[in-house]
């Protein structure tokens, strides 16, 4: 089996991460996948695949596979127009919600292709939108031999430490709610009586929380993610939607109380008061509270250990290669039965 999987770019982010794991895990597993891009685009992950630079994502570079795997409403229409036959909608997110091209976007969704969706929230969103359910849910998973509790007890510190991805909204992540999260922060500074720091993780600009203590860290690899984590007494996601939301997961693994907003995805492995706290998204107070709750409650805090870690053992990132590729042939089979 031959997959092709068109993209714009492979930065730094979930999304990208997940389809070079994919394509990744494709040749593992003794297939063929070719990874298009535009030239001068960045590739931030190690690729055991081929690649392709082409000029332009145009449907005259898509070159033929037995799956084309459209992962993004604007990759979606140059392979469908090449080979409208070979396309598997692979949704990450449910663009309709935040695209400028909404029609669009949702037209995508409503092509008689095969979809695999990577949360029961986005197969839900896409049976809300166009009465057609994916072909398949396959979460994402954490690798577990970087993402784990390390056995030592943390030092006792006066500071506790709030650990929280920043991405910028100025380039389009307004999504990821970090000014709700920056008001947010403002409450606890005015009311909590303890002393904290904030770990902001920037992958795009360097952001700032005036008034408030915090530093900034851009880490480039997954071992320095893991480790970031380790060290949080909390991990805080404000996003207003995520497909499904994978450093949460990752914050569990690493045996980090996690409070999050309900965004979507994550609520597959979310559970509020097993897992992780979870509040509405858009209320920052309601994140102050959550954070505050965790920081002063120690059996909560540990409840959220333990919950969290029993749902990172679950989705592990063999699980999701094993799942994706299972997905994958199953269309491709189906279509060769058919044909």
């Amino acid at each position: 089996m031959k997959v092709v999987i068109p993209v714009g770019s492979l930065e730094t982010g979930g999304g990208c991460k997940t389809l070079v794991d994919t394509a990744n895990a494709l040749v593992k597993r003794g297939h063929q996948a070719e990874i298009v891009i535009p030239n001068g685009m960045p590739i931030k992950y190690p690729v055991h695949a081929k690649v392709r630079t082409v000029p332009t994502l145009s449907k005259d570079y898509i070159p033929y596979g037995d799956i084309i795997l459209a992962n993004y409403y604007i990759t979606f229409l140059p392979a469908f127009q090449a080979w409208p036959q070979q396309v598997v909608r692979l949704c990450q997110g449910f663009e309709p919600y935040w695209v400028p091209d909404k029609d669009f976007a949702t037209w995508t969704y409503n092509q008689n292709v095969p979809i695999i969706s990577i949360s029961h929230w986005l197969n839900q969103q896409i049976v809300n939108a166009v009465q057609k359910p994916s072909s398949a849910v396959v979460n994402l998973g954490i690798d577990p031999q970087i993402f784990h509790p390390i056995r030592i007890s943390k030092p006792k510190r006066k500071k506790k430490i709030i650990l929280y991805i920043a991405r910028d909204p100025n380039l389009g992540y307004a999504v990821k709610g970090f000014s709700e999260f920056a008001q947010a922060m403002k409450m606890i500074n005015r009311k909590y009586k303890g002393k904290f720091i904030v770990h902001l993780i920037c992958p795009e600009n360097r952001l700032r929380l005036p008034g408030i203590a915090h530093r900034v860290f851009q880490p480039q690899t997954d071992v320095e993610m893991a480790n970031l984590y380790r060290q949080a007494d909390v991990f805080v996601s404000s996003s207003r939607a995520e497909g499904y939301g994978l450093p949460p997961l990752e914050a569990m693994a690493c045996a980090t109380p996690v409070v999050t907003t309900n965004s979507g995805g994550v609520m597959d492995f979310a559970a509020h008061g097993h897992s992780a706290f979870v509040v509405p998204p858009l209320q920052p107070r309601a994140l102050a509270n959550g954070i505050v709750t965790v920081l002063k409650n120690k059996p909560l805090s540990n409840r959220l250990v333990q919950g969290g870690l029993a749902a990172s053992r679950r989705l592990t990132k063999p699980a999701f290669e094993h799942n994706i590729v299972h997905a994958l042939q199953v269309i491709h089979r189906y279509r060769v039965n058919r044909s």
